[in-house]
C-alpha cells in the first residue's frame, strides 16, 4: 500500500502513473481517486479531511465552486434540449413543460452532483492542486 507523504518523489511518480481514465472513474464512483478504496465523501458532499486508506490529503484539494458550475452545465444542456425538442414536436401547455423539466432539472442536479464533485476532486489531486497544510499557529489563531 502506497501511503500519501506531501512531496515525495514515490507519491509524485504515482499520481503521474495513474491513468486519468482511472482517476476520473474512481472520482465519479465517489471513492478516493489515489486509491479508489475509500469513500471520498462523509456526507453528500463534504469531503473527507485524509482518506482512511492511503492518506490522501482529501480535504485540501480546493473542489469547492468549480462542480456546482459543470453539474449545471451538463442539466441545462440535457433539459433545455429537451425542453425545446418537446415543445416543438408537441402541442404541450407551458405548464405542462414546466411541470415535467422543473423537477427534472432538480432530480439531475441533485444526481449528478456529487459523482462531478468526485471527478474534480480526483482530475485537481491527479494535476496537483492542493491547498499548503495549515500550520500549528493557523490552526490556533483560528479559535481564537
Amino acid at each position: 500500500m502506497t501511503m500519501w507523504t506531501v512531496g515525495s518523489s514515490a507519491q509524485s511518480r504515482l499520481r503521474r502513473r495513474l491513468p486519468w481514465l482511472t482517476t476520473l472513474g474512481r472520482g465519479l464512483a465517489m471513492r478516493c481517486p489515489f486509491c479508489g478504496k475509500s469513500p471520498a465523501f462523509d456526507g453528500y458532499l463534504h469531503v473527507r479531511p485524509i482518506c482512511p486508506g492511503c492518506g490522501t490529503p482529501l480535504g485540501r484539494v480546493p473542489c469547492d465552486d468549480a462542480p456546482p458550475y459543470i453539474t449545471l452545465l451538463v442539466v441545462l444542456h440535457v433539459v433545455v434540449t429537451g425542453a425545446v425538442l418537446t415543445e416543438r414536436a408537441s402541442t404541450m401547455s407551458s405548464t405542462m413543460l414546466l411541470a415535467i423539466f422543473l423537477p427534472l432539472t432538480a432530480v439531475l442536479t441533485l444526481l449528478l452532483l456529487r459523482p462531478i464533485k468526485g471527478a474534480t476532486l480526483g482530475i485537481l489531486l491527479k494535476v496537483g492542486i492542493v491547498r499548503p497544510a495549515l500550520s500549528v499557529s493557523e490552526t490556533n489563531g483560528a479559535d481564537a
